[in-house]
């Protein structure tokens, strides 16, 4: 199918991956979340099948420029909206379409599962029409050995943060898949902290953090770049872009810089200045939180970065 179609649903069924697609424009995707386009936009719908036998067929060359993973609260929403600074690539950020067809338990093996997600990809590159970039939600990177495989020529980076900060946060404003009431949420729970249901939420949080890291080990380091928090906003230009072969010139730069100053995830119609809050989350971190952080996401994140040279962008 040509034209402007956005995959803006998936499933799968017995039959085959189904795909809901809109009417939308690459270049209205400028809200910090393709889900937010998609709601703020009327938009004709379509849906296509594509037949199980026929599942990753013909999808060759049409893996994204880059892949964008992160631990949460981390300033991924900023590097993906001044990526999308760059007038050659097209950014897709947390589709929920990427989370219908990893969202556990998984409906499909693992081979077919990597297959439709190399069609969805297709999806994406049809629509885009030229070198795209995939931003996934917090969660996907427990999933991240399969996105990798399902692109494997596609570089990846990964977006990190002082786990104490990111810990405060996630307290403060738990992510949508955490917790179910006072408990962790299942299935996320049963892969992050198997038999931890009774977990304290301070524990789990950490736990969580470490879990994205021990994730994350098992990617290609030679594929991969670490991208912390401290360094952003210089290294999304400096580091990402061209990680993804990206060429920044100085317009592109210039608008970078100005897209820096505000707030990534405020809504389109209604901007707002960034305001640093890093000193003050840290702060806030009661000593149960910082126990916590130091015996499971700290060791964690810090094989991953001996795994990466010790350092990140």
């Amino acid at each position: 199918m040509q034209g402007d179609w956005l995959p803006a649903r998936a499933a799968l069924h017995p039959s085959g991956l189904y795909l809901a697609l809109r009417e939308i424009r690459p270049a209205e995707l400028q809200d910090p979340f393709m889900q937010e386009t998609i709601a703020r936009l009327p938009a004709r719908e379509s849906v296509v099948q594509v037949a199980r036998a026929d599942v990753g067929r013909g999808t060759a060359g049409t893996g994204p420029a880059g892949i964008v993973f992160h631990v949460a609260r981390c300033g991924s929403t900023l590097v993906s909206q001044l990526l999308k600074q760059h007038v050659g690539t097209v950014v897709y950020a947390e589709p929920l379409p990427v989370n219908e067809l990893l969202l556990p338990p998984h409906k499909w093996p693992r081979a077919e599962l990597v297959a439709a997600l190399r069609s969805l990809g297709a999806a994406f590159a049809n629509h885009a029409r030229k070198p795209w970039v995939l931003k996934l939600s917090s969660w996907n990177t427990l999933f991240c050995e399969l996105v990798a495989e399902a692109f494997p020529a596609s570089p990846w980076a990964l977006c990190l943060r002082d786990p104490l900060e990111v810990a405060v946060s996630l307290l403060r404003q738990p992510a949508g898949w955490m917790f179910e009431g006072e408990a962790p949420a299942a299935p996320f729970a049963r892969l992050v902290d198997p038999g931890g249901a009774e977990r304290k939420r301070e524990e789990y949080v950490a736990r969580v953090y470490g879990a994205f890291c021990e994730a994350a080990l098992r990617l290609d380091p030679a594929r991969g770049r670490l991208v912390d928090y401290a360094a952003l906003p210089d290294a999304a230009w400096e580091s990402v872009a061209p990680h993804f072969g990206l060429a920044v010139d100085e317009p592109a730069r210039l608008r970078m810089r100005v897209a820096a100053g505000m707030d990534s995830k405020a809504p389109v119609h209604r901007p707002a200045k960034f305001s640093e809050d890093a000193q003050a989350k840290r702060e806030a971190a009661s000593p149960a939180l910082r126990a916590a952080v130091d015996a499971h996401a700290r060791p964690a994140l810090g094989r991953l970065k001996s795994l990466h040279g010790g350092a990140s962008a």
